[in-house]
């Protein structure tokens, strides 16, 4: 299945959903129609049974995303709360995540990989977050977003001293989760998506919400054993140990 609205892209192959910002000219930068139509493709991804596994990059080979619209910023059209109600929306998708950086990633563009799970990227892309160059405070749960991932002080040097970061110190300080080629970037999110979307979806969705709730110290023993006793009493892991014991591929229903 492929849509096509304004700018963003969503193609749903299997069990993989690839989200596209499809406006290179621009930077991929987002105003207000392509935030919402990306808020809108992520509920039709969260409605979609069969998707278990969401990769989000953008199109052109410079730029992955440059944050929102600053024309519409400027204006007061949008405002950098919005743009975290986004991201919000996309780190609370229960799937796994996976963002292909295509190219640089500047503002809140880095905070749309932050959100997602994994983040794949290459040695020459460069990542910033410049509101302090311009005397704009980044919005209270992206701060919060960049501080639980990153940790304090790398999130002081991107945030407070707006350090130009590349893909190597990217991957030491634990921003990019893989380091490939430029060209290898979509091929290694396809590889890891098509095997996490192979595993038990019930268990990959639970081990996903249990390690965001101990990340964010909220984590709930009643409600989390729960969730780990649904996956120990599904029909899924049943298959996964007959798999095991007659030597193939399980075929997971997530149920």
């Amino acid at each position: 299945m492929s849509e096509h609205v304004d700018n963003i892209l969503l193609e749903i192959d299997g069990f993989i959903a690839t989200l596209t910002l499809n406006i290179p000219e621009k930077h991929n930068s987002l105003n207000g129609d392509s935030q919402a139509q990306l808020c809108a493709h992520l509920d039709t991804i969260a409605q979609h049974a069969d998707v278990r596994v969401v990769i989000v990059t953008g199109a052109g080979d410079k730029t992955f995303c440059a944050g929102a619209a600053l024309d519409q910023m400027g204006s007061g059209e949008i405002s950098g709360d919005t743009f975290t109600d986004m991201t919000d929306k996309l780190a609370a998708l229960p799937l796994p995540t996976i963002c292909a950086f295509n190219g640089s990633a500047y503002g809140g563009g880095s905070e749309i990989g932050l959100a997602c799970d994994f983040r794949i990227g290459f040695a020459n892309m460069r990542l910033f977050v410049p509101p302090a160059r311009i005397g704009l405070c980044y919005p209270v749960n992206g701060i919060e977003r960049f501080v639980q991932t990153l940790g304090l002080p790398v999130a002081k040097r991107l945030l407070l001293a707006s350090e130009d970061f590349r893909g190597e110190e990217l991957l030491r300080v634990g921003y990019l989760t893989h380091l490939v080629e430029h060209d290898q970037v979509l091929s290694k999110a396809r590889a890891l998506a098509e095997r996490m979307a192979g595993y038990a979806p019930l268990a990959v969705q639970a081990m996903k919400r249990i390690s965001q709730d101990v990340a964010k110290g909220q984590l709930d023993k009643v409600t989390t054993n729960a969730i780990a006793r649904g996956c120990n009493d599904s029909e899924d892991l049943k298959e996964g140990l007959a798999a095991h014991r007659e030597k193939r591929p399980p075929r997971f229903q997530g149920r």
